[in-house]
């Protein structure tokens, strides 16, 4: 075999090996399936479906807080939206027609830092601005859920 055949075959394989890595790349989607609730969240959605059935309502889990809030000032709409883009609450209960009637947060110890209680405030706060109640709850239990739909 003459080198030039050799350098001509190597280019080739370099750029067989480009393509194949590109192609890769472009159709690469690093995700996988996973559960929406974590195992506590979901224990506390088995009690809770139970007390919402006898009532009726429906439970809508992990909605975002900008599909529940609509910002009101137009001059620094941005700024507001910003505030609640990328926020969630736990659970949505709401009527047959889909109408909100509360939220839930299920709160645990990852609510006690500095943190998070700055963003539990400003959620505390958007929500009653809103005039849609804001409930928490810590322990997953069902006089405690019960108390929820007074």
């Amino acid at each position: 075999m003459n080198p030039l055949s050799y350098i001509l075959g190597s280019v080739l394989l370099l750029l067989l090996i480009l393509f194949f890595v590109l192609l890769h790349k472009r159709n690469y989607y690093p995700y996988a399936a996973k559960h929406l609730l974590t195992k506590r969240e979901y224990r506390f959605y088995l009690l809770l479906k139970e007390v919402a059935d006898e009532y009726h309502y429906i439970i809508c889990p992990k909605v975002g807080v900008k599909d529940l809030l609509a910002v009101t000032d137009k001059k620094q709409y941005m700024k507001y939206f910003h505030k609640i883009a990328q926020k969630h609450v736990d659970f949505v209960i709401c009527d047959k027609d889909l109408y909100v009637l509360f939220a839930i947060e299920l709160d645990d110890t990852t609510h006690e830092t500095k943190d998070a209680k700055r963003r539990d405030h400003l959620k505390n706060k958007a929500f009653a601005a809103a005039g849609i109640p804001l409930k928490r709850i810590t322990d997953i239990d069902k006089r405690q859920i019960r108390r929820l739909f007074r």
